[in-house]
């Protein structure tokens, strides 16, 4: 499988700024670089108001008290949003 390119929002640029520990920003941004070789491997399952703010296709990463919300169309990963909160769908 080729590698996906990478697309970061700047309201995840802005969210991860505002987080203080050095272990769960550098899990974070492991994760989101781990998207680009497996960019199909997280769940579809995404809450509700995650989709209607973001659209359709979505695909949630938990991170610690985090999840990573992204979409993958074939090609580009797009990092949308660290929300925090459960993985509750």
């Amino acid at each position: 499988m080729p590698s996906a390119g990478l697309r970061i929002a700047e309201e995840l640029s802005a969210a991860l700024a505002e987080i203080y520990s050095t272990r769960i920003l550098s899990r974070i941004e492991s994760v989101v670089r781990s998207l680009v070789q497996f960019p199909e491997t997280e769940s579809p399952r995404v809450r509700r108001c995650l989709i209607e703010q973001y659209g359709d296709n979505l695909r949630q990463i938990p991170v610690s008290t985090f999840l990573v919300v992204y979409r993958y169309d074939g090609k580009t990963v797009d990092v949308l949003a660290l929300v925090y909160g459960p993985a509750v769908v």
